[in-house]
């Protein structure tokens, strides 16, 4: 009762008369989260980790006003004084909070630990650094989904299977550098991938079940399980997939269906019963030649222009679509729109980074040939000393006309202007391979 609501409370719409206007104001703006709260200070008495901040009021010394806390103070008076709901609650409402109400009498909070400052300005600091947001990491950081999910699982010692999906995938696969980053920094988002492997015929597709323990299992071995769960994890982490595209079971089947056989768990390897993953640390050495044996088979054997292993963190829509159909496009079958598509390509990245990074205006981009636009970009890298000038000799070969292999920007003008030049498919892989390093460096500056 020595607690006054400040009748200045920015979540209130204007100044209030009194404490009676103040606490009715306060009930009706903020409706069901009093009531939770409410319920929660019932259940397990104050916050003893965040302390309503108060000064001294002017009228009586014996009071004081409450600057930052009013919504845990408009509970208790509520609580304790049932009386001051009429008006405020209706219906079901009404009639939880006078359970709560009477729930509370039984045990009541009468003694209430809080911070008393000098004045307003004193205050101000720290209601700020409560209720404005991260600023930059002084304020108050809200868990995200990927964190607040491994706290639940440590919490509950429940296992939580899109934890352990990206546990395995992280170290053993070649994710985009997009994806990697938001998997150290907590910002993976986890409920989309949980989404998707929570419908029983995605687990089924991509090769995973629960175990016996509610822990991940593998119906395939370990590698071949990889190559769904990559293409899954990276699509996810990237952004390629969010949650409007996998919103329904039906999204989700159809996401699932429409991953290539390569992508897929190959089925005559399957076990005959899932096994548990054996998810214990994998030496330097291990690693290094499981990486080494998938990046060879797909680089010899791999049927599209772009190897499926090559991850750009492309933040441009377009052109990560079109980079995107070029991994999943059959060069040998589609060679024609394989050859114009990768010029195409190159050229938009080219565009972008050109916009993006080093400011040229729009005039000098389209007045500007593919030759000098790759040229520049590769003096740019060179100065800032992105890839060196050894690295980079393949590029201005290219952009010179040095050689007649796809690579060069004379052959992929021939792509599209010459109609009796007829590209091959192992000489568009070929350029790509040569021009892979300059574009993963080229996106991963973005």
């Amino acid at each position: 009762s020595n607690l006054l609501l400040d009748l200045e409370n920015p979540r209130l719409l204007e100044v209030q008369n009194g404490q009676h206007d103040a606490i009715k104001a306060m009930g009706m703006t903020q409706g069901e989260k009093i009531i939770a709260l409410a319920e929660h200070l019932v259940n397990h008495g104050p916050n003893p980790a965040s302390l309503p901040i108060v000064i001294q009021s002017n009228d009586d010394e014996e009071t004081y006003i409450v600057l930052d806390g009013n919504r845990r103070i408009t509970a208790l008076k509520f609580l304790e004084t049932p009386s001051l709901m009429e008006g405020v609650f209706i219906g079901s409402r009404l009639k939880k909070m006078g359970r709560l109400a009477a729930k509370f009498a039984q045990n009541p909070i009468i003694q209430l630990k809080c911070v008393v400052v000098a004045d307003r300005d004193e205050a101000d600091e720290w209601i700020r650094l409560i209720h404005r947001g991260q600023q930059q990491g002084a304020g108050l950081v809200e868990w995200d989904g990927q964190v607040a999910a491994r706290y639940d699982a440590r919490r509950n010692n429940k296992p939580n299977l899109a934890l352990e999906v990206l546990d395995f995938v992280k170290g053993r696969a070649s994710l985009s550098q997009q994806t990697i980053e938001r998997i150290d920094k907590g910002k993976f988002p986890i409920t989309n991938l949980q989404r998707l492997i929570n419908t029983p015929y995605v687990r089924k597709k991509l090769g995973i079940d629960t175990g016996d323990d509610g822990k991940l299992a593998l119906l395939y071995p370990e590698d071949e399980v990889l190559k769904s769960l990559e293409r899954v994890v990276d699509d996810i982490g990237s952004s390629r997939i969010t949650v409007s595209k996998i919103k329904s079971q039906e999204q989700r089947i159809d996401y699932v269906n429409n991953l290539g056989s390569e992508e897929l768990p190959d089925p005559r390897k399957a076990f005959a019963k899932a096994k548990p993953l054996d998810n214990r640390p994998t030496n330097d050495d291990e690693l290094a030649t499981k990486k080494n044996r998938r990046s060879n088979k797909q680089i010899h054997h791999r049927s599209t222009l772009i190897p499926r292993n090559c991850k750009l963190s492309i933040n441009q829509s377009r052109i990560s679509r079109i980079f995107n159909e070029l991994k999943r496009l059959k060069v040998k079958e589609f060679p024609n729109a394989a050859a114009v598509m990768l010029r195409v390509f190159i050229e938009l990245s080219l565009d972008h980074y050109l916009e993006d990074t080093m400011q040229w205006d729009e005039k000098q981009i389209n007045g500007s040939k593919l030759a000098q636009k790759l040229k520049s970009v590769a003096d740019n890298f060179e100065s800032e000393q992105i890839m060196s000038k050894n690295q980079l000799a393949p590029i201005r070969k290219a952009a010179g006309g040095q050689t007649l292999l796809a690579a060069s920007v004379r052959t992929m003008h021939g792509y599209i202007h010459n109609r009796h030049f007829s590209p091959v498919a192992s000489e568009l892989q070929t350029a790509w391979d040569d021009f892979q390093p300059f574009m993963e460096n080229l996106w991963r500056t973005r």
